[in-house]
């Protein structure tokens, strides 16, 4: 029998041996990264046609998360929220109990209603002025400005003050039953944004300043609303032209543009004493249902937020099902690839160092 022995040359044995040294190194590189990550180094390679199920995981999981960071946002702005209709609330409140104990005749601190109804004014308006990251609360979707002017300070696009224009309609305490119904005709059209004597002087004119209830076709503008999920939004805004808050400010601003205590007519006192305290309840009514929507939107989000959790959580369960490796066989396959190249630097080690002299 006769057997052949191949021939390689030394510069053929020498590039064999440097291209498996090449790729021994470079899966070497690649099997200490999976140890050290967990996760498939090259993820198209191996998972080849369902690379693009772990990508499209990837993008809802992405997607997802964006939805939980701006419903966190959106959480702590609905607390600021109803923190907001609380304090307006009470501060109104504290005015409305004062307004009953006199509301039949001044009997008493009558005197200091004028004066509390002007701190409330202060409080309730400087409380719906307040931004959460960078966007005013209450001013609808206009939300680059505060909604409401101060009661002292004048409008710039009317040229007039809340203070002012109550002042033009109450030049002095009404004298008659008649009289103070005139005068609260008058402010009623004004809150209504409805004064046609002076346009300028309607609430959504000189002490509103944010989104009108109506657009110019006289359909109802749209609310502030945020998508908190895939497929559902939520419509949570709140304004201050809203009815409570036109309540509120209108009960107050009666108050605070006379001293009731100098209404000497009973018949006036009790026709406008009446209008406010009535008032005041409704607007505080509203509040409180203001306040309890606004509750029951956060526990919408805080739902929608847990649901986002446990979707993560499957997404997150299923991306790793795709990208993650077997530790052991990692650690296996990167300890199999270190004795090969080991074997292979001290063969070269040894065929480098042989010559003829070794035998001679």
């Amino acid at each position: 029998m006769t057997f052949s022995v191949g021939r390689i040359s030394t510069m053929q044995f020498s590039q064999f041996n440097r291209q498996f040294v090449s790729r021994a190194t470079i899966d070497l590189q690649r099997a200490g990264q999976e140890v050290a990550t967990g996760r498939k180094a090259d993820i198209f390679a191996d998972l080849g046609p369902r690379a693009a199920s772990t990508l499209t995981l990837r993008a809802r999981e992405d997607d997802t998360q964006a939805y939980k960071k701006a419903n966190g946002i959106l959480e702590n702005k609905l607390q600021a929220m109803m923190t907001s209709l609380d304090a307006v609330r009470e501060s109104v409140d504290s005015v409305f109990q004062s307004a009953l104990v006199n509301v039949a005749r001044p009997v008493n601190g009558a005197s200091t209603l004028q004066m509390q109804a002007r701190a409330s004014l202060e409080v309730v308006i400087a409380t719906m002025n307040i931004s959460f990251d960078g966007d005013a609360l209450f001013s609808g979707t206009a939300s680059d400005r505060p909604p409401l002017t101060r009661w002292s300070e004048v409008n710039p696009d009317t040229g007039l003050s809340p203070e002012a224009v109550l002042q033009s309609i109450v030049t002095s305490p009404p004298a008659t039953a008649a009289e103070a119904q005139a005068m609260i005709d008058d402010i009623n059209a004004v809150f209504d944004s409805a004064y046609a004597t002076d346009p300028n002087a309607n609430f959504e004119a000189t002490f509103y300043n944010g989104t009108p209830e109506l657009d110019g076709s006289g359909q109802p503008e749209n609310r502030v609303s945020a998508r908190i999920e895939a497929g559902l939004a939520l419509d949570y805004g709140v304004q201050a032209n809203d009815q409570p808050f036109r309540d509120m400010l209108k009960g107050l601003a009666m108050l605070a543009v006379t001293d009731v205590s100098k209404i000497t007519d009973e018949a006036a006192y009790g026709t406008w004493m009446a209008e406010v305290t009535q008032t005041l309840s409704v607007g505080t009514q509203g509040a409180l249902n203001a306040s309890a929507t606004t509750g029951f939107n956060q526990q919408v989000v805080s739902t929608a937020q847990k649901r986002l959790d446990a979707l993560s959580l499957v997404q997150q369960m299923q991306i790793a099902n795709y990208e993650t490796v077997d530790p052991y066989e990692a650690v296996t396959r990167m300890t199999n690839l270190e004795t090969q190249l080991r074997a292979s630097y001290e063969v070269t080690a040894r065929l480098s160092g042989l010559t003829i002299l070794n035998f001679l």
